[in-house]
């Protein structure tokens, strides 16, 4: 249902953009209202199958000037655990929408099985450009670190996760971590110690931005026209420089260091083929642990996001597969 609201609304803007809503600025406005269109009406799906025996902290501020917050769901007998492994969530939303709470059921399943979830809030695209995002992600990160006592936090047990945009950052900042070289290019030094990051849980993501430029689907041209935009407004006008693109890329700053990744796509994304597959033979050449979930042969429709549907078989499977690469790691 939710995949159709998506489309139509898309549908809308590429009208409204052929009728002269054409600057970066108009033109992701339109696609955000889309996006939080498809994203309210997959929230109420999400929430039907969630736990609600959990605890949920809501707007824990962590930043200000800007203002910036962020969730913390537990486990609800938390006070009679030890400090919990904690995996810090960024939302994905083409980075010019989305919520912190746009998958709080999947957030209640996760501290239902004894993990402590943080989703972090970062500003959108184009008023805010990268690199502003990931130092956002960094003082979230910081500010985890420096109160994890208040809230039953193992600073050494971190797993950063994301969905689509948000699989984009997450991986990113990982590749900050774990990279010296990258973090010193980038003037991101971030504050924790690549010790204390024991995997990656990636979903439907984007790790080669001028690769995701270029293999669009020209046959849906709709997508295409979103995909430039989202590039577009992320990048602050710079969709066309390549050498930048790759720069800022995920895939360009791998190393053996990086931590161990669970990555996952749907069989009609073409995010699986173009981006998940081939990060995970980066991945592999260099030695990086990798857990994958992407049904190519199954008869469900997995679409962009699938992971959050959980009516679905495969759905069901990869939060299976993800609570067994937490634990293993």
């Amino acid at each position: 249902m939710y995949t159709k609201l998506i489309f139509t609304a898309l549908s809308l803007c590429s009208v409204l953009q052929l009728s002269g809503c054409q600057n970066t600025q108009s033109s992701t406005k339109l696609i955000a209202g889309a996006f939080n269109l498809s994203t309210q009406v997959q929230k109420q799906f999400i929430d039907r199958h969630a736990p609600e025996n959990v605890l949920i902290h809501s707007n824990v501020l962590y930043q200000q000037n800007p203002d910036l917050h962020l969730d913390i769901y537990q486990p609800d007998n938390i006070a009679n655990l030890l400090p919990r492994p904690t995996v810090v969530w960024i939302h994905g939303g083409g980075w010019v929408s989305g919520s912190k709470e746009h998958a709080r059921g999947y957030f209640k399943r996760l501290a239902a099985e004894g993990y402590n979830v943080v989703s972090v809030q970062y500003q959108f695209a184009p008023e805010a450009i990268y690199p502003t995002q990931l130092h956002q992600i960094d003082s979230a990160m910081n500010f985890i670190r420096q109160h994890a006592n208040d809230w039953k936090i193992d600073p050494n047990q971190l797993y950063l996760a994301g969905d689509s945009a948000g699989a984009n950052m997450a991986s990113h900042y990982a590749a900050l971590v774990t990279n010296p070289v990258f973090a010193e290019s980038s003037q991101i030094h971030p504050v924790i110690q690549p010790n204390q990051l024991k995997g990656l849980i990636l979903h439907c993501g984007i790790y080669d931005l001028a690769s995701f430029v270029n293999t669009a689907p020209e046959e849906i041209g709709l997508i295409e026209w979103g995909v430039y935009n989202l590039v577009q407004a992320y990048t602050g006008n710079k969709k066309d420089d390549t050498e930048f693109l790759k720069s800022i890329s995920t895939s360009s700053h791998i190393t053996k260091n990086y931590p161990p990744v669970f990555i996952s796509g749907g069989n009609k994304d073409f995010l699986t083929e173009t981006q998940s597959m081939p990060f995970v033979k980066q991945l592999e050449a260099v030695g990086v642990k990798v857990s994958t979930a992407f049904y190519p042969d199954s008869k469900e429709l997995l679409v962009h996001e699938y992971q959050f549907m959980m009516g679905k078989k495969a759905s069901q499977h990869t939060f299976q597969l993800t609570t067994e690469f937490l634990a293993k790691h």
